[in-house]
């Protein structure tokens, strides 16, 4: 598998695997504090319909996407609006934590 060669394209991937509830690529992509916070059964029930991507930048091994992601759970669609921080380890990038608002 090719690692995703910037932040934004890891998260766009990321968002795929959700879509697909492929949880051990989004697990195999995480490390730090979002990694020890992950739940496998988190996702349950949520049909994901739309990524936009507001903001994306990357500094040497750091990176951070700023996205909204629009979903359904019980019927009823909701948004998810979080700030990501990536980090670049061994020339991969990987998701570490994010922020939600």
């Amino acid at each position: 598998m090719v690692s995703p060669p910037t932040p934004e394209s890891l998260m766009r991937s990321r968002y795929t695997a959700y879509t697909q509830n492929n949880l051990d690529y989004i697990e195999k992509t995480m490390r730090g504090e979002a990694l020890k916070r992950f739940d496998r059964k988190g996702g349950n029930g949520v049909e994901w319909i739309k990524l936009d991507v507001l903001f994306s930048e990357e500094e040497r091994n750091a990176g951070t996407v700023q996205f909204i992601a629009h979903f359904r759970y019980q019927g009823e669609e909701r948004l998810l609006h979080e700030i990501s921080s990536f980090q670049k380890i061994n020339g991969k990038w990987y998701y570490t934590k994010g922020i939600v608002s």
